[in-house]
């Protein structure tokens, strides 16, 4: 048993971030799955999808209000006691479709509150460099967790219980508000009481005064056709093959995105830092970028392809999600250089909810092929804004 600081601040802070990503999961994947089987349109699906986005979105206004409380220990209490609570009211009122999305949106604002308080509470600690490493493992673990393990549950559920396809969902918000009740009394015990948030306006003062940057068209557009096919894929893998689909089970969609996808698009953006830090920003800004096309041709390629092979598809994904994870790490890397970071995190996550939102206004009107050879066209404004972010701002 670790009894020294260090240890136990390893102990407090992966609970911490594995409570801070499993959120994320519900709200931007298996809120999207669940839509469907609960016989939303695809439009719905993708239109209330992108809604949970904003929060992050306005994050740019509301962060200042919270950071000047000062009292982080205390709203991370409190957002997991209200997940755990609003979990399982979502567990009890799946039959109400008005309500179940009513209770996503109010989860989506606690879980921006919960990503926004559990960063600040961990920035002010005295972490050493490690800890950076298990914040990002175990962020990761929450999603491997998420959309893996529950999906794989809730299809093995479903099997069980064909008779009902909203048993399995309920089961898993019951099971969700669960963990985040045992989450909640474990951190009232473990997490630090201390002096460090006691003086830090500094930090957040300089952050306000500062402009919003440079970069605006690369921030906004690329990513924005990824966004897109991304977040039609979830529904293109789980539709059926006379649909246009490739029809995974909810177990199969859990091992091929939950797991190899995940695992997957972490090695790509270890990778993508990896060659940053080698060899720069500006020398790796163009080959990421041409990266950044693959996830949409992989999906143009498996929409007229649409094979049977659990295999295939399994490759597939693991391909497109190493090369985004690869991709997206120049984007990271030039959001934590400009001056200020919260600004363009806020438009970062316009660019997704747009992307989300034009998914579901053209989906279901195009289908899956023509959708995805859009997306694959619009792929061509990540070039272009990296075109225009190279030719403005010298990059170090």
């Amino acid at each position: 048993m670790m009894t020294n600081g260090q240890g136990s601040t390893t102990i407090w802070l992966s609970s911490l971030y594995f409570a801070k990503g499993m959120p994320r999961v519900v709200i931007f994947v298996i809120a999207l799955l669940m839509f469907r089987q609960m016989g939303f349109t695809i439009t719905e699906s993708l239109c209330w999808t992108s809604s949970f986005y904003l929060p992050w979105v306005l994050k740019v206004w509301w962060k200042p209000f919270v950071e000047r409380t000062r009292h982080y220990r205390l709203w991370i209490l409190t957002t997991q006691f209200f997940l755990a609570v609003f979990f399982a009211l979502l567990a009890f009122s799946l039959s109400k479709a008005w309500q179940v999305v009513s209770l996503l949106i109010v989860v989506s604002w606690l879980t921006a509150f919960h990503n926004v308080v559990a960063d600040e509470f961990a920035r002010l600690r005295p972490l050493a460099y490690r800890h950076s490493v298990v914040q990002e493992l175990f962020r990761k673990f929450a999603l491997i967790v998420g959309q893996g393990v529950l999906l794989v549950l809730a299809g093995n559920l479903q099997v069980f219980y064909r008779h009902d396809m909203l048993y399995a969902w309920r089961v898993l918000f019951y099971f969700l508000s669960g963990i985040f009740m045992l989450l909640f009394f474990w951190h009232v015990w473990m997490l630090p009481r201390s002096r460090y948030e006691e003086y830090d306006t500094v930090a957040s003062q300089l952050s306000e005064s500062r402009g919003w940057g440079k970069g605006i068209l690369f921030l906004l557009f690329y990513a924005f056709a990824q966004a897109m096919a991304g977040k039609a894929g979830i529904l293109f893998l789980i539709d059926t093959f006379r649909n246009g689909g490739v029809g995974l089970s909810p177990q199969e969609f859990g091992f091929v995105v939950g797991i190899v996808g995940i695992v997957a698009l972490t090695v790509g953006g270890f990778l993508g830092r990896k060659a940053i830090r080698r060899f720069g920003l500006n020398r790796c800004l163009m080959p990421m970028t041409l990266c950044m096309l693959i996830p949409c041709v992989v999906y143009v390629a498996l929409s007229y392809w649409q094979p049977h092979s659990l295999l295939v598809v399994g490759l597939c994904i693991l391909a497109e999600q190493l090369t985004y994870g690869f991709g997206f790490s120049v984007y990271l890397s030039y959001l934590k250089r400009i001056e200020n970071r919260e600004a363009g995190k806020s438009l970062m996550a316009f660019s997704m909810l747009s992307g989300c939102l034009v998914s579901g206004l053209l989906l279901q009107s195009l289908g899956y092929n023509a959708f995805f050879v859009l997306s694959l066209s619009l792929s061509l404004l990540s070039i272009f804004s990296s075109l225009i972010l190279k030719k403005e701002i010298r990059i170090s």
